[in-house]
């Protein structure tokens, strides 16, 4: 009979062990990676954009809005492209909507708002058009934003893009955690513990068949990921996907700036047949580039291919000479 009083004891001590770790697990990762920027006002909240024009004076450089991926943040970008970029290019680098240091909206999920949002961070820098650059998930708010705002778009380079439909399921944790009720109490209670320690499989996995660089998860600050904010944010946006990309995806034919896409061939994570290969068969000013033995993060192993694309894309639609 005292067995089960026992017992409730003891799970309750679990939970609240596991509730206190996650919010000390969250105040740890704030701690060493803080925000490396400023903040932008954009639908009701604060997003959080690095800004190469803080680093020296300003000057008449064209301007690069960099978008990141899922289970990214402005560092996985800032830190991979932006020394390449920075001499010759304003660089800003957002966190797209709960990811990072950014807030979360309402409906953040869906490609309109993330649009919406890096339209503010365009607009709040004092550009426009810029050249927009997005990886994986950030190509595909790269895509809207041209859609939606062709105003602000000079020219897009896509990396490991993924924008269409696509068949099967969505990786379990990501499902788990946007299912209401479970997802909070799982988030809670055991992304902080299992995420850091399951982490090292999903990096291989996105440099495969390459290794990621040494140090890598600090570069970017990839423990940001596994805080139950972030990591919830992050499961709705890639739950989501289906039928964002089925409903966006019928207008990239309607996409009228020059667009460079770089896909590695050997890329497990994202299909380069449905998402970079059929884009470049859609946007009429798309320019496919495979880079072989490369997975799903050229902006890491094959960077320099990366930023001659910019480059390039800075050519073919340059910006107007100062006056």
């Amino acid at each position: 009979m005292k067995a089960i009083p026992l017992f409730g004891l003891i799970l309750g001590a679990v939970v609240a062990a596991l509730f206190v770790y996650s919010i000390a697990y969250t105040a740890w990762a704030n701690m060493n990676w803080p925000p490396l920027g400023h903040f932008v006002s954009a639908e009701g909240t604060r997003i959080h954009v690095i800004d190469s024009a803080t680093e020296g004076p300003s000057d008449n450089r064209p301007t690069l809005l960099m978008i990141h991926g899922a289970s990214g943040n402005a560092r996985d970008m800032w830190e991979s492209l932006g020394p390449g970029l920075r001499d010759h290019f304003r660089v800003l680098a957002m966190d797209r909507p709960g990811m990072g240091h950014s807030g979360r909206p309402p409906h953040a999920e869906q490609l309109a708002v993330q649009a919406r949002v890096a339209a503010a961070v365009i607009e709040d820098a004092g550009v426009g058009p810029v050249y927009v650059v997005g990886q994986s998930l950030g190509s595909a708010t790269a895509l809207r934003l041209a859609l939606d705002r062709p105003d602000l778009v000079r020219g897009l380079v896509l990396i490991a893009p993924a924008a269409n439909p696509y068949p099967g399921r969505n990786a379990w944790y990501a499902e788990l955690a946007s299912t209401p009720v479970v997802g909070p109490v799982f988030t809670w209670l055991f992304v902080p513990v299992l995420g850091p320690l399951m982490s090292g499989s999903g990096t291989q996995a996105v440099f495969k068949p390459a290794e990621p660089p040494e140090g890598y998860a600090r570069t970017i600050g990839l423990p940001l990921l596994f805080r139950p904010s972030q990591f919830m944010a992050n499961a709705a946006d890639v739950v989501a996907t289906k039928p964002e990309f089925t409903a966006q995806s019928p207008r990239y034919a309607d996409i009228a700036v020059p667009t460079i896409i770089l896909t590695g061939d050997t890329d497990s994570v994202v299909s380069p047949r449905l998402h970079a290969q059929a884009l470049a068969a859609t946007i009429p000013e798309a320019e496919l580039v495979t880079l072989p033995g490369a997975g799903h993060a050229p902006h890491w192993s094959r960077t320099q291919a990366c930023i001659s694309a910019i480059d390039r894309i800075a050519v073919m639609a340059p910006a107007p000479a100062p006056s």
